[in-house]
């Protein structure tokens, strides 16, 4: 996913009065390469790791802020391990908060 992708769920939350600095329950999605490489790194760096609902992916949950300053350093850190396990990043989502 872009840093459009990002801007583009961070837009849709702002839409809705969520400016995203309440940590919430988010979610980021994997597919293919080496899953389960990614899911220990994952996990030693505190996220919970499940698959997808069709089992063909990976789904790493961790609680965060996600406004561009705070989640800036995530999205890389998820463009990374998609390199590194030649995996497909693919999104994520959020809980919205209204403030």
């Amino acid at each position: 996913m872009s840093e459009f992708g990002d801007e583009k769920v961070r837009s849709a939350l702002a839409d809705r009065g969520d400016s995203g600095q309440t940590p919430r329950h988010t979610l980021f999605y994997f597919y293919h390469g080496n899953l389960d490489q990614l899911a220990a790194a994952a996990i030693r760096a505190g996220y919970k790791v499940g698959p997808t609902i069709n089992n063909d992916g990976l789904v790493l949950e961790t609680t965060i802020a996600v406004d561009e300053q705070s989640f800036a350093p995530r999205a890389q850190q998820m463009r990374a391990w998609a390199d590194e396990f030649g995996s497909e990043y693919d999104g994520w989502e959020c809980k919205l908060v209204n403030q």
